[in-house]
Formats: structure tokens, C-alpha cells, sequence
């Protein structure tokens, strides 16, 4: 499990404006929340705040909707060479009893991420190389890219480069 592995699991819980993200241990206790706006700027500012709060090198970014709002940001993450997983939304059925809000939101995404084997990590569509660090200190496997099925189109964001 990814929980073995990891020193804290940053959950993200995208939006067209901004994001609301947790950092957690690997039991799942938060350790801090932040608010950030979809931009560069909101993507800079996450970074030096992950750094700041994790309390150790070890890290996965689980952020959901990758494919629309999270683009951006899975992108900017990757590039700063920590490991993002595509966290999808939970079914009404199984977030039934949590309430819904986005600190819950992101708090279900680290839930999510620290469930899922190391071997079959689902890594986010945004188009760009591995997902885990070249650093081997960090000890993640690479996780498995998906690949497209031939009845499913390519994504515009994977192809525009």
C-alpha cells in the first residue's frame, strides 16, 4: 500500500478558480490545509507550502479532476519531481454520511491515495513523462502510465504540446 511507502499524501480537491488541498500523514491525520488559486502563481505557492509542511521527502499528490481542472496543476507537480496519482470522485453512494465540502473532498483524496497499491498507481492523462522522481531517496516505484484504448480518443491535453 502506498500508506507504506510514503512519509505524507497531499490530497487536492480541484475547481475552476481555485483548489483546496491537505497534506496528511500516512495514517491519514491532517497535518495542514490550504486554499490555492488555479494559476502559476497558485501552483508555486503549493509547492513552497508542501515543502514547508511534509515531514519528509517521501511525497504523493492525489488530486482529483485531473483531466479538467487539475490539468495545470498535475502538471506543475510532476514537473517539480514528486509522484501524482488521479484521485477520482468518490460515488454519492460511498461519500453517503461524510457530507460534502471541499476540505472533505480533499481529505477523501488522501483517504484514496493511501489506500492504492504501489504497484498499480493510477497516473494522471496530463501528457508528460514519469510520474515519480528521478531521486531514488524518494524509494516510489514508477508507477504503470494507463494506456488509451483505441475506442476512446486521445485527450487534447496530451496531444497539444
Amino acid at each position: 500500500m502506498l500508506a507504506e511507502v510514503v512519509d505524507a499524501v497531499v490530497g487536492v480537491d480541484t475547481h475552476r478558480d481555485t483548489h483546496q488541498v491537505e497534506i496528511a500523514y500516512p495514517t491519514g491525520t491532517p497535518i495542514a490545509t490550504v486554499t490555492i488559486s488555479n494559476d502559476s502563481t497558485g501552483f508555486a505557492e503549493l509547492l513552497a507550502w508542501i515543502f514547508e509542511h511534509s515531514p519528509g521527502p517521501r511525497l504523493a499528490v492525489s488530486i482529483e479532476g485531473t483531466r479538467s481542472y487539475g490539468v495545470g496543476l498535475a502538471r506543475a507537480v510532476a514537473a517539480a519531481g514528486l509522484l501524482v496519482i488521479e484521485c477520482e470522485q468518490q460515488h454519492r453512494k460511498a461519500r453517503r454520511g461524510k457530507g460534502k465540502s471541499d476540505p472533505i473532498d480533499a481529505h477523501l483524496a488522501v483517504l484514496a491515495a493511501l489506500q492504492y497499491d504501489v504497484e498499480r498507481l493510477p497516473t494522471p492523462p496530463c501528457g508528460r513523462g514519469p510520474r515519480s522522481a528521478a531521486d531514488p531517496a524518494r524509494r516510489l516505484p514508477r508507477p504503470i502510465q494507463r494506456a488509451h484504448r483505441a475506442d476512446q480518443p486521445a485527450s487534447s491535453a496530451a496531444t497539444r504540446r
